[in-house]
């Protein structure tokens, strides 16, 4: 059998995130949570992908209704209008305006934050002063 790694998946423990910082080392990928998913619900893997995409859908047509969507102690994912605002042309520095448009926000709610402040080897990814 193999392992598991972090994420709960046998096997595919070569997943790598390279973010700015450098310091985290794997990510989860959609398909290694429709394989959490089936497991822990009971699921083929075609129902929990299909379990997900309808989740992922509902959340983006709330969005684009203009409408939150809140999951209790998770978080909110709301519908944001990003003003228009000046910039500059990088290679030759003429000025233009940017369009506004509408952008996604997430604010993680209360468990999810108390869940991130309790892992211990937080100081991978925080900076102490």
């Amino acid at each position: 059998m193999k392992p598991v790694n972090q994420f709960g998946v046998r096997g595919n423990n070569n997943l790598t995130l390279a973010n700015k910082g450098g310091n985290m080392s794997n990510n989860l990928t959609k398909g290694d949570m429709i394989t959490i998913v089936a497991e822990k619900a009971g699921l083929n893997k075609a129902q929990a992908g299909s379990a997900l995409d309808a989740v992922f859908q509902t959340i983006q047509d709330t969005l684009v209704d203009g409408k939150k969507f809140t999951m209790t102690g998770f978080g909110t994912f709301s519908p944001v209008v990003r003003k228009t605002r000046p910039g500059r042309n990088p290679q030759t520095g003429e000025p233009l305006v940017i369009p506004g448009k509408l952008v996604p926000k997430f604010t993680a709610g209360k468990n999810l934050k108390l869940a991130l402040e309790s892992i211990e080897s937080m100081s991978k990814w925080v900076k102490k002063p």
